[in-house]
């Protein structure tokens, strides 16, 4: 995770370094400037999952380590989530680019073996579990209209990147390796509210999917989770642009 840190760390300072070359030398000339809004936000959320995964080759623990399950499974679950969110931004023609990053944490209290499962009839386990999403991406939005001067505007905003995965008290539920396959993909509505100059609250609710995969340096074992979510993150985000 050391590398993906670094790599987050490099991207944002780059990204903001171009964002800053572009606005001194006024590279977006197709709008004017009052509507060329360079935006640093924060945000705080809260959402639910469904899990559907399929666990082949492999035993599920529990807490102090005894297997519950061996051999091939399917699962579902639901969960609640918290999220912090951090973004930057960028106008580019009619819509603005930029990264971000977020810390999603997920608490889960049990798993409901599929009926495609040997012997499982729905069976319900205990599983109480938590663990946090490390995510980074890169994000588009598309306002509605773009050059307004009303307080508040409104539009589309999609999101797709990578994340890391940290804590955890149930053995190989993510497997050993960290060098799994993963990415997700968002989809949601933007709208914010200007506070006062520079100064905007905003509200963004959306649909999320994970993928995870281990690594193939596991097999014959085989984890494979599908996770779709929905979230509303609400927070401020400030206009560093100069009018």
């Amino acid at each position: 995770m050391n590398y993906t840190r670094r790599l987050i760390c490099v991207c944002m300072i780059s990204f903001m370094a171009f964002s800053v070359n572009a606005q001194t030398t006024g590279y977006y000339q197709k709008l004017d400037r009052k509507y060329k809004k360079y935006f640093v936000g924060i945000g705080y959320g809260l959402g639910t999952a469904s899990w559907f995964s399929n666990l082949g080759s492999t035993q599920l623990y529990n807490n102090s380590g005894g297997v519950i399950r061996s051999g091939d499974m399917r699962f579902r679950a639901q969960n609640s989530t918290r999220l912090l969110n951090m973004e930057i931004s960028a106008p580019v023609s009619k819509v603005r680019i930029g990264l971000g990053i977020s810390f999603e944490d997920f608490y889960l209290d049990k798993l409901t073996l599929s009926s495609n499962t040997p012997g499982a009839d729905g069976k319900e386990i205990v599983f109480d579990d938590s663990f946090r999403f490390e995510k980074f991406y890169a994000q588009i939005e598309a306002p509605f209209k773009f050059e307004t001067d009303k307080p508040y505007s409104f539009g589309f905003k999609g999101n797709v990147g990578y994340y890391g995965y940290s804590g955890g008290s149930h053995f190989n539920f993510f497997g050993d390796s960290q060098l799994a396959r993963t990415f997700f993909v968002n989809l949601g509505l933007m709208g914010d509210y200007k506070l006062f100059p520079h100064a905007y609250f905003f509200i963004n609710p959306s649909f999320e999917y994970k993928y995870f995969r281990n690594s193939q340096t596991e097999a014959p074992s085989e984890i494979i989770h599908n996770i779709i979510s929905f979230s509303a993150v609400a927070g401020l985000r400030f206009d560093v642009s100069r009018e």
